[in-house]
């Protein structure tokens, strides 16, 4: 073997083993028979399946999740017949059962302008995902709180103009059709208050004395 050819392949091996010691998993797929012609280690630690069990691409979509199947693929299949570098986000399935967010970079690799081959990374993106998630439900519960504030702020502006009391009896106000209403009647029509009744120490006393 001559020297050039023991320093290509060791840089295959430095660069084989850079490959498999990042949380990326790279892969290749052969486009002509659309086999795994290539799968990192990592990807038992992540998905549990062994790298000798990816044999083409039909495992790739056997193991995701079957909402994500048809659209994945569909666009993926897609853009490498036109030759496009992409990426997807999909659940792929573990082998105990479980899902795993992954996004697949691909990279579409041209021979005499024909399609050779696909090569790319898959990265785990599950706590991302997590987070958008958590993020979404968090806006969902503050929009919720927002229009219960403006309700209250409603109430509050509604209850906070000047209110036309009569000057005699105290009993009656004056609504925006011009009619006298009780107080009470007023108060649930522009509220979400409810009215009890009781009697006040004043009046109380006044009632006593004329008992």
């Amino acid at each position: 073997m001559t020297d050039v050819a023991t320093e290509m392949e060791a840089d295959s091996a430095v660069y084989k083993t850079l490959l498999e010691s990042t949380k990326a998993i790279p892969w290749k797929i052969d486009w002509n028979n659309m086999s795994f012609s290539y799968i990192g280690p990592q990807i038992e630690g992540l998905l549990g399946w062994s790298p000798s069990s990816w044999l083409s691409v039909d495992d790739w979509v056997e193991r995701m999740h079957p909402d994500d199947r048809e659209s994945v693929v569909s666009f993926c299949v897609a853009q490498s017949q036109a030759g496009i570098d992409h990426e997807a986000d999909y659940r792929a399935l573990t082998k105990d059962g479980g899902y795993v967010w992954i996004r697949d970079v691909v990279h579409v690799v041209r021979k005499d302008g024909e399609v050779d081959s696909l090569v790319g990374f898959m990265f785990d993106i599950s706590e991302r995902k997590a987070l958008e998630q958590s993020l979404q439900q968090a806006n969902v519960e503050l929009k919720q709180t927002n229009g219960e504030l403006q309700t209250a702020l409603g109430a509050i502006k509604t209850i906070g103009d000047i209110i036309p009391i009569c000057a005699w009896c105290g009993h009656k106000i004056k609504n925006a059709n011009d009619e006298w209403i009780s107080v009470e009647k007023y108060i649930m029509n522009h509220t979400e208050a409810k009215v009890s009744h009781g009697m006040c120490p004043g009046c109380e006393t006044g009632f006593l004395k004329s008992a």
